[in-house]
């Protein structure tokens, strides 16, 4: 079994299979600006390792009820290219508590 190092790039099939979604929803929270990539010289989507950390933020903040506007407005927070850390999650969790009080559940 082949071990990725930190800096090899991923398909889009191995981030789809590493993190759960399809890989229609890569490509749709690609286009909405969620996850970045990089093209190979065939222009296939490559993805550094850090986009699954992303993705894994992206779920999370969909299962506690927030919209894809507010995921990206969280994101948007972080530097480019870098994932969500600890104190990222504890900072923007925090936020989400204050948020889930005035947001209606159906």
């Amino acid at each position: 079994m082949h071990m990725l190092k930190s800096n090899d790039l991923l398909t889009v099939g191995q981030v789809a299979d590493r993190s759960g979604f399809a890989t229609s929803a890569l490509r749709y929270y690609e286009r909405v600006g969620l996850i970045t990539t990089t093209r190979s010289s065939g222009g296939q989507r490559r993805y550094e390792r850090n986009v699954l950390r992303r993705l894994a933020f992206v779920r999370a903040a969909r299962n506690v009820g927030l919209s894809l506007d507010e995921v990206a407005r969280a994101l948007s927070t972080l530097p480019k290219g870098r994932a969500p850390n600890r104190s990222d999650w504890t900072r923007l969790s925090r936020r989400w508590g204050a948020g889930s009080t005035s947001r209606s559940t159906p």
